[in-house]
């Protein structure tokens, strides 16, 4: 889809993003029905946006269980495999909380010395008036 040509204000331009969000978009796309469709419609932006300060933010580490668990079964041969899937069947539920908790203190340690830099975070108070 071409995007237009907007000659705006870069607090212009944040506004109409601030006002429709992908949930709404895709409604919108889900009730069209099939065809062209003409539009030529106004409306009226007013409020304010603000900016905060640039910063730091700590990068969220994210652990795939499927990865994990195909990391882990990779180190060992094909029979013992088969015997961990075995035993699984049987396993008691509180295997998966120790171990859990293990995996979540190392994703800890990854995620405490990982940061990147943020942009400072925009809120608005907008109204929309369809004029």
């Amino acid at each position: 889809m071409a995007k237009a040509n907007l000659n705006l204000e870069p607090a212009e331009v944040k506004a109409l993003a601030a006002l429709v969000n992908d949930d709404m978009a895709k409604e919108a796309s889900g009730k069209l029905t099939v065809g062209t469709h003409s539009v030529d419609f106004t409306v009226r932006v007013s409020g304010s946006l603000k900016k905060g300060e640039d910063g730091q933010q700590r990068f969220v580490a994210t652990a795939n269980p499927w990865l994990l668990l195909a990391v882990a079964l990779s180190h060992l041969n094909g029979q013992t495999v088969e015997s961990i899937v075995t035993e699984a069947v049987t396993a008691s539920p509180d295997l998966v909380a120790d171990l859990k908790a293990r995996a979540d203190t190392a994703i800890q340690k990854i995620k405490a010395e990982t940061w990147k830099p943020r942009a400072g975070t925009v809120t608005t108070a907008l109204t929309v008036e369809k004029v």
